[in-house]
């Protein structure tokens, strides 16, 4: 990491006063964003900023296209490029009254933020590893798959800068800084996504582990750090991969308000209109613990619920994840590769125009009883319901009016699902993987995997 951002203490005073003269002499100041091997939106006018004398003029120069800003009484200021396809490596300079930046190896692509906890913030560092670690790191070679990690920092106002680096897609790379690592599911999304556009591809990675949805959010020591600053760098949209401290935190369905919430907030900030928010379902664990006396076991199924209402948030969307992980003692599923995938498919067929592709799982939409007998229509069947093993659907309980419910049988009929028990007569309720530990076996035949759900509030 570059060792401007290393001083701390009186080191970072001095430094303060350091800048502030060079200020005063015409220095002309940029965020760590934009720095050697950055990532620049294609196919939309591309804001630049930066620092300078108040009043100083300031023109940026990209080829043959340069464009002008004057500073303001803070000294900051911002110019706005026109829009460029896809593209590189090009030189951009800033040229201020006496002092100029050159910045090299610039690409236009395809640029996306990605934020959250630990999930997202996972490495492939020997004390996280992904599935396939070792092999996924010698395979890593494409100068076209860029990551600028955000480093790890809280503040109580919102900053004007980030600290952190560019990094091309290489073992070395991946691996280069052991505090603020490059996010392994971060890394995937770019690398399927240049795979599928033949683009650049770069990824902003703002997560920190253990954190809440909160600290994202306005006021939050970490939006204030690690978003606040990036704005309004030109993204086409974000991936989310957060919410098991707000599990733990029996944030039950406040979540979905607190998520819509945050993501009104970064639109509003960066002042893009509705881009792409595209988020995981956390994975089942056993949440339930004797040093967790408050969860019970519909903690994890109601909090699944809160983040299955938040999808309507316009142009947003959510991955399944309860097929990948066959540990429910780990809250970390290794198998980073295919979120990374499904993620990308949301963003495939809803931001880069690939309309034949199925996108998602199935999604309950509604039942409708059928004597002793619940059939259940989902969304996002795809070319019909399956399910990964073969067998027939799994995790499935039935309720009558007594709110009892009972083990089921399910029987897949086209795109629907026929639900009965023989110990039910009369049935009203149906509930699917409703419980922390399910691993459950329902999917379209496209291999995508159906979401918990329950037709009932009780």
């Amino acid at each position: 990491m570059n060792s401007r951002f290393r001083f701390g203490g009186v080191w970072s005073v001095l430094l303060a006063l350091l800048v502030s003269a060079h200020a005063a002499e015409g220095a002309v100041r940029l965020p760590a964003l934009f720095s050697e091997g950055m990532v620049l939106q294609r196919d939309t006018a591309v804001p630049i900023w930066g620092w300078a004398d108040p009043g100083e003029k300031i023109t940026v120069t990209l080829g043959e296209k340069t464009v002008e800003a004057t500073a303001a009484p803070d000294g900051r200021w911002k110019a706005e490029l026109p829009a460029s396809p896809a593209g590189g490596p090009h030189q951009i300079v800033v040229q201020g009254k006496d002092q100029k930046a050159a910045i090299g190896n610039v690409m236009f692509g395809e640029v996306w933020l990605a934020s959250g906890q630990s999930n997202m913030h996972w490495t492939f560092a020997p004390n996280h590893t992904v599935d396939n670690n070792q092999q996924e790191l010698d395979a890593a070679n494409d100068p076209l798959v860029r990551q600028f990690t955000v480093a790890k920092k809280g503040a109580p106002q919102p900053a004007d800068d980030a600290a952190g680096v560019w990094r091309t897609a290489t073992r070395e790379n991946l691996l280069a800084d052991a505090e603020n690592g490059a996010s392994a599911l971060a890394y995937f999304f770019a690398r399927e996504l240049r795979q599928k556009l033949d683009v650049p591809v770069a990824v902003i990675n703002a997560s920190v582990g253990g954190t809440p949805i909160q600290a994202w959010s306005p006021e939050g020591n970490l939006y204030n750090a690690m978003i606040h600053p990036l704005a309004p760098y030109a993204i086409r949209g974000a991936i989310w991969y957060q919410g098991e401290s707000n599990c733990m935190g029996l944030a039950g369905m406040k979540y979905a308000d607190l998520q819509r919430a945050m993501v009104g907030a970064w639109r509003a900030l960066w002042g893009r209109g509705d881009f792409a928010f595209y988020y995981v379902q956390i994975a089942p664990f056993l949440y339930t613990n004797p040093s967790r006396p408050q969860i019970t076991v519909r903690t994890l199924p109601e909090f699944w619920e809160a983040q299955t209402a938040a999808m309507d948030v316009p142009q947003s969307g959510m991955v399944v994840v309860n097929d990948i992980t066959g540990n429910v003692r780990d809250i970390h599923p290794r198998n980073k590769q295919d979120v990374a995938k499904r993620l990308a498919l949301w963003a495939l067929a809803k931001d880069y125009g690939q309309k034949d592709l199925v996108y998602s799982g199935p999604l309950y939409k509604e039942m409708k009883i059928e004597g002793d007998k619940i059939r259940v229509v989902f969304e996002h069947t795809g070319s019909g319901l399956a399910t990964r093993d073969g067998n027939a659907p799994s995790h499935l309980e039935i309720a009558g009016e007594d709110r009892q419910f009972q083990p089921a049988a399910g029987t897949l009929d086209g795109h629907t699902l026929v639900v009965h028990s023989e110990k039910v007569s009369n049935p009203v309720a149906v509930r699917y993987a409703w419980t922390e530990d399910a691993l459950p076996n329902l999917m379209n035949k496209e291999g995508l995997p159906a979401g918990p759900f329950r037709t009932d509030k009780w």
